[in-house]
């Protein structure tokens, strides 16, 4: 399947990574699979799996995820299947996330300025899923309410939210932050592993689906 025609940097990145889904371990496909269920299951109850990525910040692992799902989404036409972030509180999305996505083929479109600006992910073949990417709390008014599928991408949220109201499932997934490269000369590429490491987990997540 080639959706992507014109951006064959992200059509190429998609597929190496779907070779590399066999080198992930089973230990963590055992909690990759969790997901699966809970992606499934939800589809069944309610006619649409609604997954919002949650971290501390919302800054870098949980829009990476969401920004990953929205992809995967648009790249096999699931009609069933929402992508959301937020974080337990806000701050920015991360300029040297943005770098690392957008060096790799993603392509963004900045529509709101300030110390919290808005992108938009146009890199998509469905402009209607152009919705628009921010930092936010997860109980922000702009992300789904109830029946939704909470994943908690950082150690920080996982262990402060044992509990996150309105979830169908609370999924712990976590994953190193990025952030501790920040202040080194390798800081972007860094960030583009974890571009990668996501994006070959959630590969691998609709694999299964």
């Amino acid at each position: 399947m080639k959706l992507y025609a014109s951006n064959t940097q992200l059509e190429e990145l998609i597929q190496r990574l779907i070779s590399q889904t066999a080198s992930i371990s089973e230990e963590r496909r055992a909690q990759l699979d969790k997901l699966v269920e809970a992606i499934k299951t939800d589809i069944s109850s309610f006619g649409i799996a609604q997954v919002m990525m949650i971290c501390t910040h919302n800054s870098r692992r949980s829009q990476l995820g969401e920004v990953w799902l929205k992809t995967l989404i648009d790249y096999y036409n699931c009609k069933d299947i929402e992508a959301f972030s937020g974080g337990t509180e806000a701050t920015a999305f991360h300029p040297t996330m943005i770098k690392a996505m957008t060096e790799v083929g993603f392509e963004f479109q900045q529509i709101e300025e300030g110390e919290n600006p808005h992108y938009k992910l146009t890199s998509l073949r469905n402009p209607a899923n152009y919705k628009s990417l921010f930092s936010k709390k997860y109980d922000d008014p702009f992300n789904t309410k109830e029946n939704f599928i909470a994943v908690m991408v950082c150690s920080e949220a996982d262990g402060g939210c044992p509990f996150v109201a309105g979830s169908s499932h609370r999924i712990s997934l976590t994953y190193e932050d990025p952030k501790i490269f920040d202040k080194q000369p390798n800081a972007l590429e860094k960030y583009k592993r974890k571009v990668y490491e996501i994006g070959r987990e959630m590969l691998y997540i609709f694999s299964k689906l």
